[in-house]
């Protein structure tokens, strides 16, 4: 069913088992000096073993002053150890090892002691980072060479050279970047000077027959970037330079995010009309990243001969196993990618490893060995979100029995309102695989059953684990028996089919509230949002913030920030802000969207008699990575 996706492929003398390439996703999983860790091994190997044929180790320093912490580098000789143990590990399962040579250029500034080097000056408020010498060029250069011949050294099988998402090769070749007034500025050819130096020195230490990938953007998305003619025109100069593959992205690092790493909204194969069109220039082979979360559309892609292969980032954080698992046919076993970026993008935002929601265990390999229960217990689950769900399981996979206890008439919690907003029904996706995987296991859910200590004791259950979720706060205003609810909203509880809407709270449901609103309307129908911090989408994870505030500002929906409401009065909110008390009139529903609070009824009452565990949102209202990461923590330990 899968003959193109499971073909081999060669990129120079370098043979690929299949054509799914795992991409250089950074995840923060080097040490402080950017040395390979037992962590990163352990992530690499399990991704080797589950079937992927070529593993790129992630964005790899080339240049120790601008080398941020935690980091993969390969600047120096003295992390070559760490990375033959790295190769090691993908081949012993299987798999061929790549390595991405990077510079990140500000992106250095995650880490306040590496050096930004940038392409032309640039201003930062009042102070101004000058652009790169000559000297430093020249410096950064040999450096790339250097580290070509380390990673030869520690036995990778190929390289990949990293011209995307504005780090410092690609500013110099983006026109948006780069305004140099020297021979690497001006023209394209000029833009492109470096990359062809890089290039050379890169061929020079590792030798012709060496396979060198090239990872590019497409096309930057961009009104002052790089077109695709513009990059179909540099094709031949590359391959002149030495490069044997062409792995096409998008985008760019700060003004186009969202079309790096695509999430809510995005479509599937984000890149494929500008590797399409490059591969119909080139006899080089040509692979594509953006957003592939599906085995058959994959399929059906290198059937057409769009691309000649496919790089799935995300889809195997959620799943190491996702390759083997398509290629015998286990396709509702694969735990899938719902686009959100919360673990892979946002835990980085916050300086952690990257993560998922669907797969807490990616990075912590080691941390849980996945081996059936020694005692048998009976246990129950009271509710039925991605929390609870998660948590059951885990638990039967590991030979416990468990039953899970629903009082609604069917599973999936917040989730189910969290998917009814524009953009994010992907994320139904992971209540559809917990529920088959609950089945697959033998965990028993009891719909429309609610919990309380009698029902409890009349099942006897060895522990009870409570993921009774969380329920919304009402916020203590004067006129506030006014306000209808966000959930009711979602629900479709509450129909508001049109007019002028006010939503109190700027977070991310009040944003969901918000679209779906203007989504759902059948008139005229206008949003508000209030938000009493100074910026709407706090928390948002950038790649669905950027798109969702241009989509806000394409509905005209007033946004409101610093006013802390007071009052609500006939339509009229009152509210106060840095300029005082301000009025808002003319709204013809108020939604209260100001979060959620622990709902958990049953602890005190049943915590003497049973071992009784909290988790989730009923334990501390936060995000469903969190509440994930606790049920397979707790599942684990049980």
């Amino acid at each position: 069913m899968f003959e193109h996706v499971f073909a081999p492929i060669r990129i120079r003398d370098m043979e690929l088992k299949n054509r799914i390439i795992l991409p250089a996703m950074g995840t923060r999983m080097a040490d402080e000096n950017g040395a390979v860790t037992d962590k990163l091994i352990a992530y690499h190997a399990a991704r080797a073993k589950g079937g992927c044929a070529l593993n790129i180790v992630e964005v790899a320093a080339v240049h120790t002053p601008s080398a941020p912490a935690h980091f993969v580098s390969i600047s120096e000789d003295h992390l070559i150890e760490g990375h033959r143990r790295l190769t090691d590990a993908i081949h012993e399962n299987g798999g061929k090892a790549g390595i991405q040579l990077w510079q990140g250029s500000i992106a250095a500034s995650m880490d306040p002691k590496a050096q930004m080097l940038v392409v032309s000056d640039m201003s930062f408020g009042p102070y101004t980072l000058p652009a790169i010498t000559k000297e430093q060029i020249r410096e950064v250069i040999a450096c790339y060479g250097k580290a070509a011949a380390r990673a030869v050294e520690a036995g990778y099988d190929c390289l990949e050279f990293h011209l995307a998402h504005n780090y410092l090769p690609h500013s110099f070749l983006s026109a948006g970047f780069n305004h140099r007034e020297d021979e690497y500025g001006g023209s394209l050819l000029n833009r492109a000077r470096l990359l062809f130096e890089v290039l050379d020195a890169i061929k020079e230490t590792c030798g012709e027959d060496f396979p060198i990938v090239l990872r590019m953007s497409g096309s930057e998305r961009d009104p002052q970037g790089n077109t695709l003619e513009d990059m179909k025109r540099l094709i031949p100069y590359l391959e002149k330079h030495g490069v044997d593959c062409f792995e096409i992205s998008g985008g760019t690092q700060y003004e186009r995010c969202n079309k790096i790493i695509p999430c809510h909204g995005e479509e599937e194969f984000t890149n494929l009309k500008e590797a399409r069109a490059i591969k119909e220039i080139t006899t080089k082979p040509v692979i594509t990243v953006g957003k592939i979360l599906d085995a058959q559309l994959a399929e059906d892609v290198l059937e057409a001969n769009e691309v000649d292969g496919v790089v799935l980032g995300r889809a195997l954080l959620a799943d190491p196993d996702f390759v083997e698992k398509a290629e015998e046919k286990r396709y509702d076993e694969i735990a899938p990618c719902a686009g959100c970026g919360v673990g892979c993008v946002g835990e980085q935002t916050k300086r952690r490893p990257a993560s998922c929601v669907i797969n807490p265990l990616a990075g912590r390999e080691l941390e849980f060995e996945e081996k059936p229960t020694a005692e048998e217990k009976n246990i129950l689950v009271v509710g039925a979100g991605i929390g609870g769900l998660a948590a059951a399981r885990i638990l039967a996979k590991r030979g416990h029995h468990v039953v899970v206890f629903e009082k609604e008439k069917k599973a999936g919690g917040q989730l189910n309102l969290a998917c009814r907003a524009p953009f994010k029904q992907e994320i139904s996706k992971w209540i559809v695989y917990l529920l088959q995987e609950c089945d697959r296991y033998g965990a028993e859910i009891r719909y429309e059953t609610e919990a309380n200590a009698d029902v409890i004791k009349a099942e006897n259950p060895d522990v009870v684990i409570l993921a009774t979720g969380a329920e919304p706060i009402v916020l203590p205003v004067e006129g506030k028996e006014t306000m209808i609810q966000a959930n009711d909203v979602l629900s479709g509880k509450v129909p508001i089919l049109g007019g002028n809407a006010a939503i109190i709270g700027g977070g991310m449901v009040g944003i969901e509230t918000a679209e779906y609103v203007l989504h759902h309307s059948r008139g005229a129908a206008r949003a508000a949002l209030i938000e009493m911090t100074d910026s709407i989408g706090q928390g948002m994870v950038p790649n669905n913030l950027v798109p969702t505030m241009a989509r806000l500002r394409q509905e005209n929906v007033q946004m409101i920030t610093g006013a802390r409401v007071k009052k609500i009065d006939a339509g009229t909110i009152i509210a106060d802000t840095k300029k005082g008390e301000m009025k808002y009139p003319g709204f013809t529903h108020v939604i209260c969207a100001v979060g959620s609070k622990a709902w958990n009824p049953l602890y005190e009452e049943i915590k003497d008699t049973y071992e009784t565990y909290v988790i989730g949102d009923a334990k501390e209202v936060a995000q469903a990575l969190e509440a994930v990461r606790g049920a397979y923590e707790l599942g684990y330990r049980l």
